[in-house]
């Protein structure tokens, strides 16, 4: 193979991240696109903005909900810790490349909230390494953060790759961190990416 690391995207990737978050606000249509706002996924992913900022209060009377951020943030991403459903063919697929290769998440998301998901869903085993932008303070499409990943794995950009499904935050980072991506698109057997295993 000519890679020597594989870093893996979290959500969307390895697990599924929208069921997940369905399950986490019990299939309320309302709380789904909450959760999904632009300052919810921001506090997320970084931090920001925090939950009694004028910002967040803001989205949530934009999305009609009367509950306190705070309080609500609090059960949904504990609720959401709690879920771990793997991608079809994601175990397979770490099951294959175990043992061959450096294996990595890189993720826009807390620590806290992920590796619990990890071991629920049966793959904590197979990422000793794990980069999450809340912990580290940097998140993609921000290409220091697959920098640091290279570093900490002792690997260089020619012999690592990045397999995601963002195309405005993975494939970016990627990009911008000069690193081969491979698009995932919800199959680990697309010939595509089969070639690049080989």
């Amino acid at each position: 193979m000519k890679y020597k690391a594989i870093l893996f995207d979290l959500d969307g990737t390895l697990l599924n991240y929208e069921e997940e978050q369905y399950t986490a606000v019990n299939h309320d249509k309302k709380l789904f696109d909450l959760v999904n706002s632009r300052e919810v996924q921001g506090y997320e992913t970084i931090g920001i903005p925090s939950p009694d900022s004028q910002e967040m209060k803001a989205a949530f009377r934009r999305a009609e909900i009367q509950q306190n951020p705070e309080v609500f943030l609090k059960n949904y991403f504990e609720k959401l810790s709690r879920k771990g459903i793997p991608l079809t063919g994601a175990l397979e697929i770490l099951n294959k490349l175990k043992g061959k290769v450096k294996l990595a998440i890189v993720s826009n998301s807390p620590g806290e909230v992920q590796n619990p998901r990890l071991e629920t869903a049966g793959l904590s085993e197979f990422f000793k390494h794990r980069f999450y932008s809340r912990d580290i303070g940097i998140a993609k499409p921000d290409p220091a953060i697959l920098q640091i990943a290279l570093k900490e794995l002792n690997v260089t950009r020619e012999e690592t790759l990045f397999i995601g499904d963002s195309t405005t935050s993975d494939q970016p980072a990627a990009q911008a961190a000069n690193i081969d991506f491979f698009l995932f698109k919800g199959d680990f057997s697309d010939p595509a990416l089969q070639e690049m295993l080989r």
